[in-house]
């Protein structure tokens, strides 16, 4: 089982070792993005398998202003350059389509980011760094669709909590059609993104979660993540039964 544990940068660095095992999925913090020293850090200590998540606060390539469009573009590219120099494997983003379009919206969306990415998964490809889209604020799973056949290079990303609370989409089996080969991993009440332990809340994982565990898992929980790591080791030895 590829399984990682997502910290943030700075957390990364604080942290004396991982469970054994475990790799790591290093959100790039943006305050952090541009100095050298932490990056230099990491990659001395980092674990066999490092992927990261891009930054994505107050970012979008599809921005109605320039430059926002602009400063967007550059911290993808950037962030793909740093995940290169720490040896990552893949990278993680978001599409930054706003919550609440209209399905047509959204489609209409989907056509313009898929252009906007080009130079995006070009840069990616140069330097051997798988890179995946995340589910987010989208209505349904079709306007990621669109941008994915777009790129057959480009992956899918499945977050079962923000198709719960974000999407107007929120059961797994629609977008789990999309073919996930990274998913982040994490439970919810259902109303909000909790970032809590698999088993806390209401998104069954043992009932949908089993024909995806030879792909990437990501834990995404706040805290200790030990009880999210028995429930996948109990799931991946056939000792849990789907609720």
């Amino acid at each position: 089982m590829d399984l990682r544990l997502a910290l943030g940068l700075a957390e990364a660095l604080e942290r004396p070792s991982f469970p054994e095992g475990v790799g790591l999925e290093v959100y790039l913090d943006p305050g952090l993005l541009e100095e050298d020293e932490p990056f230099r850090q990491l990659a001395a200590k980092r674990p066999k398998r490092l992927s990261v998540h891009l930054p994505f606060w107050n970012l979008d390539l599809l921005s109605p202003d320039p430059e926002v469009r602009g400063l967007t573009l550059r911290r993808l590219l950037l962030g793909l350059d740093r995940a290169a120099e720490l040896g990552a494997d893949r990278a993680v983003f978001h599409s930054g389509i706003p919550h609440g379009r209209t399905p047509e919206e959204d489609q209409r969306r989907a056509e313009r980011l898929a252009a906007a990415l080009k130079p995006v998964v070009r840069r990616a490809e140069i330097l051997g760094v798988e890179l995946f889209l995340e589910n987010t604020h989208e209505p349904s799973p079709e306007g990621l669709k669109a941008v994915l056949e777009a790129y057959p290079e480009l992956g899918f990303c499945f977050d079962a909590a923000h198709a719960r609370v974000f999407s107007h989409t929120p059961e797994p089996a629609p977008w789990l059609e999309l073919n996930p080969h990274h998913l982040h991993l994490n439970d919810t009440d259902g109303l909000f993104d909790r970032h809590w332990n698999l088993g806390q809340g209401v998104l069954g994982h043992r009932d949908w979660l089993g024909p995806f565990l030879d792909r990437t898992l990501v834990l995404e929980v706040r805290g200790d993540p030990g009880p999210s790591l028995r429930l996948l080791q109990e799931l991946a030895a056939g000792r849990l039964t789907p609720s």
